[in-house]
């Protein structure tokens, strides 16, 4: 598995400028238009229902509708908080793919969309774009799980802290959907299976980083100092003096990379890799660990 990730890693790496670059503000912009339109005729909001999840209307032939829901985020949302909840997705998006590049980060996004179109087309409920959007600050999370934002540009929060919080609130509304399941069988009521919209987009999540996302942990979880661990470290000494053949110190496992071919970038090894693994500034928080 690991070997299949540097393989993938490495096409991203390759082809990170294809793609469609600034998605998420393009997405935003597509939100603000609809929008816009709501605004115009609240009424009868026709191209509003036009984009809409619907099922049935899909089954019959209406497959736009499959990538087009995302543009209804801010129907129905308090006006001031979704702007600022979707110019916050726009920074991550935009963080996301300076980090990632563009193919790989319209794969996630477009993966996680479709993973959520099956779903809702399987259990038969409304696909929406609010956890597709969390799903992002998961992954820019994970990247950066120490790096602080400020809430209402005041308050100083790390990003793993908001993450923990994301990640509650949506075993809460799991917890809640099974409840709910539950008392409605008790009383013959129908299932309701849209709690499980919540988790599909984790999924999405766990499949691009695997145990990368164990950086969402806290601290006394993620490092268990041991004497064999404290042996490896001191023989790094005579392990970063070993130069290659063609006579490079340092080269990234996952790009190849060299301080010769690439001398502006900074290169690492990382501690939880076996084989005292080296990695660029790109890949050091980006890649999947090594153990044997």
């Amino acid at each position: 598995m690991s070997k299949l990730r540097s393989k993938l890693n490495r096409f991203f790496y390759r082809n990170r400028d294809r793609g469609i670059p600034n998605l998420m503000l393009l997405i935003a912009i597509g939100c603000g238009l609809v929008y816009l339109s709501y605004l115009l005729n609240i009424q009868d909001p026709l191209f509003v229902n036009f984009l809409r999840f619907d099922r049935g209307k899909i089954l019959s032939g209406q497959v736009w509708r499959l990538f087009t829901f995302p543009l209804t985020y801010l129907v129905g949302l308090i006006p001031f908080l979704g702007f600022l909840s979707l110019l916050f997705y726009v920074w991550a998006g935009r963080m996301l793919e300076q980090y990632w590049g563009t193919l790989k980060f319209n794969l996630y996004y477009l993966s996680g969309m479709i993973f959520t179109d099956v779903a809702a087309l399987i259990f038969n409920s409304s696909a929406e774009a609010t956890f597709i959007s969390l799903s992002l600050f998961l992954a820019l999370a994970t990247l950066m799980p120490d790096e602080q934002i400020r809430i209402w540009f005041v308050i100083p929060v790390k990003m793993k802290w908001l993450a923990w919080i994301d990640l509650v609130l949506t075993g809460i509304s799991v917890v809640n959907g099974i409840v709910t399941m539950i008392y409605g069988l008790s009383h013959g009521a129908g299932l309701y299976l849209g709690w499980i919209l919540s988790i599909v987009p984790l999924l999405n999540y766990f499949l691009f980083f695997g145990r990368q996302s164990a950086n969402l942990l806290p601290d006394f979880l993620r490092y268990h100092p041991t004497k064999a661990s404290w042996k490896r470290q001191m023989k790094t000494k005579t392990v970063y003096n070993v130069r290659t053949k063609d006579n490079a110190r340092f080269r990234c496992t996952v790009c190849s990379r060299t301080e010769l071919s690439n001398p502006e970038l900074e290169f690492r090894y990382c501690s939880r890799c076996a084989g005292y693994r080296c990695y660029c500034q790109d890949h050091i928080h980006n890649h999947t660990h090594i153990t044997q």
